[in-house]
């Protein structure tokens, strides 16, 4: 998957910066990731400049369609949280062998 784009400097007065990934996990992988999302969740809210994570699902045939969204003080935070922090894509990875379908980086206006 590539990597999504740097987030920039807005030309708005105010905005917080934001990642969404989206991944589709079976229902026999559900239990376990939703367990670490918890983890995950106080883990990432210490890094410097996390305002929050939060995550919305939709159940599906066959298991959840998970949307899960960081956001941040400021682009650089956003760049390096992607970059080199553990994000719920390298979570996936390692709880359930499962890749994310795609990360958007988006300016948060309200």
């Amino acid at each position: 998957m590539a990597a999504p784009e740097a987030a920039v400097p807005s030309v708005l007065p105010y905005v917080t910066w934001s990642s969404l990934t989206i991944a589709a996990v079976p229902a026999d992988a559900w239990p376990q990731v939703f367990g670490s999302m918890q983890a995950l969740k106080g883990h990432v809210q210490e890094y410097p400049g996390c305002q929050k994570l939060e995550a919305f699902v939709q159940v599906e045939d066959g298991g959840v369609r998970v949307h899960c969204y960081t956001t941040w003080h400021t682009p650089q935070q956003l760049e390096v949280f992607l970059e080199r922090g553990y994000t719920f894509e390298r979570m996936l990875a390692d709880v359930a062998e499962l890749g994310a379908e795609r990360t958007y980086v988006m300016e948060k206006i309200f």
